[in-house]
């Protein structure tokens, strides 16, 4: 039996059997894996630290014929400030979602995980909801699926009407000319301008944007529209956090 080890974050935590849990991880050096966390629902494991949800560790693995499994998990951060607020928790959970529907095992994708690391720790300072937004663009980028923010989709128009709309089917934004039948979300063009911000701006410079009730509603719902129908799959955290978002 291989043994490799792994630089990488708990993106996913499930019970497995009696005392088990099978766990998704995003490692650095080979993407998303999934291995069993054997006794570690066991009070007295000591590997528990390690397999816990957000946990950033290094993995010593066992590579097995169906599951891989975990022989050490030394934990590098846990990240507290994600379990110290609702909020972030939720975020959190969202990101990480997002990360696994999203990506295929064992495909090394460097950027992504560092972006995903990144964000977790950007959680302690930014705006939960507003680091939920910027991480999604981020990821679409990096994933290939960025909506194009520039202009209409369609006929290469200015987007600056009274309302812009949002298709996954064209690939990004349409102006009221040109929305036709689609499925499409609409939004003011101050979201637009806050979702280009998002995605252009530093990661230390995103504490510095602002936006309002209305434009939080419009951005987290268009892009959780987005994401669920380019990946085909529903973002089940995202539509949970959803229920504090709009308040």
């Amino acid at each position: 039996m291989a043994v490799y080890q792994a630089d990488a974050i708990v993106i996913r935590s499930r019970e497995y059997g009696e005392s088990d849990r099978l766990i998704t991880l995003f490692s650095r050096e080979k993407g998303k894996l999934e291995a069993v966390a054997k006794g570690v629902r066991k009070p007295k494991s000591t590997q528990r630290g390690g397999t816990q949800l957000f946990t950033y560790a290094d993995f010593l693995l066992y590579r097995g014929k169906t599951l891989d499994t975990v022989n050490q998990a030394q934990p590098r951060e846990n990240f507290i400030h994600l379990w110290d607020d609702f909020d972030r928790t939720i975020t959190a959970s969202a990101m990480v979602e997002l990360l696994d529907i999203s990506t295929v095992r064992e495909q090394p994708d460097p950027e992504l995980f560092t972006l995903t690391l990144s964000f977790l720790f950007l959680l302690k300072h930014l705006d939960p909801y507003m680091a939920q937004a910027a991480y999604a663009l981020r990821l679409m980028h990096l994933q290939g699926y960025l909506p194009s923010m520039e202009g209409c989709t369609e006929c290469g128009g200015d987007l600056s009407g009274e309302q812009v709309y949002l298709s996954a089917e064209a690939g990004g934004f349409l102006c009221a000319a040109c929305k036709n039948n689609r499925i499409v979300i609409a939004l003011n063009p101050g979201s637009l301008a806050l979702m280009r911000q998002l995605y252009q701006a530093d990661f230390v410079k995103i504490d510095r944007l602002r936006w309002n009730k209305k434009m939080r509603q419009e951005i987290l719902e268009s892009l959780c529209h987005y994401c669920e129908q380019k990946f085909e799959r529903k973002l089940l955290a995202w539509r949970q956090g959803s229920e504090f978002w709009n308040k």
